[in-house]
């Protein structure tokens, strides 16, 4: 037999990459032998077995790693064997694999699968009661019954993205069992409506990720209690409203609805004492009243930029902890901050939109800096600022003296930056 040098092709961080190993003989699993006495990772690119590479396979294998990785898996069927102790299967791509069947198990604790055609969550996986983290993403699963994961009380992360999921089905009330889940992902599946009442039995989510679906509406149909609950991310969906009054979440931190269809800000709960960061570009608001987040006292960012607002004002007086208001890339002509203490802003992005004045926030706000790139300020306008602009506190198109403005006007800061202005 070849010594254990020539059984690897090449070797990177005490990991083998091998050839073909035959395990339909002994020469075969003596090479594997010999490979891990001497390297903590083996790679084969060619595995022969007698049936499948799973199963019984992997309880012969089971004293020798803690994690396998099948780059391409081709059988129907996928089984885990009763006390099999590894601890990590990862399934990269499995696009004829329909079933899982798992014996009873306490050493698995990730599971993860990508490109099958599992139309739902194994049967089987409240047998795997050590599971902690499963991942089945580009897939057909057409829909999630919950009450398929009240057994796993270990489990804390399931990511099912890139599936075709269209429903959600609630943990049946009259059971009163729990959910263990701190992170739920259903990235880019087929969600169109959500009524966030179906979450109730997961008192422990901390992340909701519900990006690229189709949402139009979010909304609670009952009481809704989440105190560990942090984030939820809704890019990239069709949202046209979002209600979330009837929610108790007194750790909820971040709310993130860029790229949809609102025409008007969220109805969110009063008392939300995390809340720190809100991001609502990419949407349809054409006004926004910042006496709206006066209950949240430690925002500190806001993303409104990209939306179709005309208008910013303050209704009625309100301290805000904000360090960052963006609103770039708007249709802004007035603005107004009066009644609006923000005694933290640091960044306030009023580029791309249509000021003909710069508004009055360097004595308000002493630790600003504002940006108004491609806003149409006439030169005199500018002109009062030149030592904001020269130490950079207004950001107003500057450029080296040697370019050219796409205004028709422009006046010097220093020796070698001009400020471009219309006229």
């Amino acid at each position: 037999m070849h010594g254990c040098e020539e059984d690897c092709i090449s070797r990177y961080y005490q990991a083998c990459e091998t050839g073909t190993i035959n395990m339909t003989s002994d020469a075969g699993w003596k090479k594997l032998l010999r490979i891990v006495e001497r390297d903590t990772g083996v790679h084969v690119q060619k595995l022969i077995v007698p049936i499948s590479p799973s199963g019984q396979f992997l309880q012969r294998i089971t004293h020798l790693f803690d994690r396998v990785m099948y780059v391409s898996y081709r059988e129907p069927t996928f089984h885990i064997p009763e006390g099999n102790t590894i601890e990590e299967i990862v399934i990269m791509s499995a696009e004829g694999l329909n079933a899982i069947v798992a014996g009873p198990n306490t050493h698995l604790d990730t599971l993860s699968i990508q490109q099958c055609t599992l139309n739902r969550l194994p049967q089987t996986l409240p047998k795997m009661v050590g599971i902690k983290l499963l991942s089945i993403t580009m897939c057909m699963l057409a829909g999630l019954r919950l009450d398929v994961l009240v057994e796993n009380q270990n489990l804390i992360s399931l990511d099912l993205s890139y599936n075709q999921i269209r429903q959600i089905f609630p943990v049946s009330k009259r059971s009163g069992k729990t959910i263990s889940l701190k992170k739920l992902i259903l990235t880019a599946n087929q969600l169109d409506h959500l009524d966030m009442s179906i979450f109730a039995s997961m008192s422990q989510l901390e992340s909701l990720q519900l990006m690229h679906n189709r949402l139009t509406h979010l909304e609670l149909s009952t009481p809704l209690i989440l105190p560990q609950l942090r984030s939820i991310y809704l890019l990239d969906n069709l949202l046209v409203s979002i209600d979330l009054r009837n929610a108790t979440l007194p750790n909820f931190s971040m709310l993130s609805v860029t790229g949809n269809a609102m025409y008007q800000m969220p109805l969110l709960p009063k008392a939300l004492p995390q809340f720190d960061y809100i991001a609502l570009s990419e949407n349809n608001l054409t006004r926004v009243d910042l006496s709206y987040f006066r209950p949240y006292r430690q925002l500190k960012n806001i993303y409104l930029s990209s939306n179709q607002i005309t208008t910013v004002l303050t209704s009625s007086p309100v301290k805000l902890p904000a360090h960052l208001l963006r609103l770039e890339r708007n249709k802004i002509q007035s603005i107004n901050f009066t009644g609006c203490d923000m005694p933290n802003i640091t960044v306030l992005n009023l580029a791309y939109n249509r000021l003909t004045a710069v508004p009055p926030v360097f004595d308000r706000y002493p630790k600003v800096q504002l940006t108004m790139d491609e806003n149409p300020l006439r030169c005199d306008a500018l002109l009062p600022y030149k030592d904001t602009l020269q130490s950079g506190r207004l950001l107003k198109d500057s450029k080296s003296i040697s370019w050219t403005c796409n205004t028709p006007s422009s006046f010097l800061i220093s020796e070698k930056i001009k400020v471009c202005c219309v006229g």
